[in-house]
C-alpha cells in the first residue's frame, strides 16, 4: 500500500466516522435524548459507572442533566461535521477521544471481581473509537479530502 492508498484509506474511515457521529448527534438532538431522555441514561450510568466516575455522575450530571445531554449531543454533532469535512481534524479527534472515554467511565464498568478480559470486553467499543481517533490525530487526517489540506 502506497503512501496514497493511505492517505485515501484513512480519509475514507474519517468520513464514515464522521457520518456516524453526526447521525448520533442529529438524532439526539431531534429525538428524545435532550427532551429528558439524557436523564435515564445518565441515572443508569450512575449506578453502574466506574466507582470513582458514580459521585461526579450523580452530583452534577443527573442533578443537571439539560446542560449535559446538549453538550454531549452538541458535541457528537460538531464532531461529525468536522471529521466528514476534514476541518481542524486532529483537534476534533482529540476531542473524540475525551468523549469517548467519558462516555465509556459511565458504561464500561463489569464490576468488582471480574476478570480481566471482561474489562478489556467492556473497554471494546469505546477503546476502538479512541484508537481510531488516535490515527486520526497521528496521521492528520484531514489534510486527504478535507479542508485541513487547504489550511497549510
Amino acid at each position: 500500500m502506497n503512501v496514497l492508498q493511505r492517505a485515501r484509506a484513512i480519509a475514507g474511515a474519517r468520513i464514515a466516522a464522521g457520518i456516524i457521529f453526526f447521525c448520533e448527534g442529529f438524532a439526539k438532538i431531534t429525538g428524545t435524548f435532550v427532551a429528558g431522555g439524557f436523564v435515564r441514561s445518565a441515572e443508569a450510568m450512575a449506578k453502574k459507572g466506574f466507582p470513582f466516575w458514580r459521585p461526579f455522575l450523580d452530583r452534577i450530571v443527573v442533578a443537571h442533566p439539560a446542560p449535559f445531554a446538549w453538550t454531549v449531543a452538541a458535541g457528537e454533532l460538531a464532531l461529525g461535521v468536522s471529521l466528514i469535512l476534514g476541518l481542524w481534524a486532529r483537534w476534533s479527534s482529540l476531542c473524540g477521544i475525551l468523549l469517548v472515554v467519558v462516555i465509556g467511565l459511565g458504561q464500561s464498568w463489569p464490576g468488582s471481581g471480574a476478570a480481566w478480559t471482561e474489562y478489556v470486553t467492556a473497554w471494546l467499543v469505546p477503546g476502538a473509537y479512541a484508537m481510531l481517533f488516535l490515527v486520526f490525530v497521528a496521521a492528520n487526517a484531514g489534510t486527504h479530502w478535507g479542508f485541513d489540506a487547504r489550511r497549510k
